[in-house]
């Protein structure tokens, strides 16, 4: 049971990407208003890029085989899920597969960070 510890950080940092996901477009830009931080792609990117890396340390502390591999599924499977869900049901909000490009090189390089970490 201590050992699930570990995957409490990367659960919570998927919660909050799943909600912040499901901010209208109206609402978003009010929590965060435009400023080069907060441009849409990179936002994306740095989100999946911290998501992809918590999951790769949460399962590498459970001995979890293929921890990196999985880790990418999760994010990768999390955000397009989101991107539909967006679509289908967030007034305001769009499917766009430039966010889906976003968070896929995110993942891959939270991956690659995490290899680079880990070694």
């Amino acid at each position: 049971m201590k050992k699930i510890k570990h995957l409490i950080l990367p659960i919570l940092a998927t919660i909050v990407v799943v909600i912040g996901s499901g901010l209208s477009a109206a609402r978003a830009k009010v929590l965060m208003p435009e400023t080069l931080l907060s441009q849409d792609k990179f936002l994306h990117l740095s989100c999946y890029f911290i998501l992809t890396f918590l999951w790769a340390y949460g399962l590498h502390r459970l001995d979890v085989n293929k921890a990196i591999n999985k880790s990418l599924w999760i994010t990768i499977i999390v955000g397009i899920i989101m991107e539909l869900c967006q679509f289908l049901f967030f007034e305001g909000r769009l499917f766009e597969i430039l966010d889906i490009i976003a968070n896929i090189s995110g993942s891959l390089i939270g991956a690659l960070v995490f290899i680079k970490f880990i070694k």
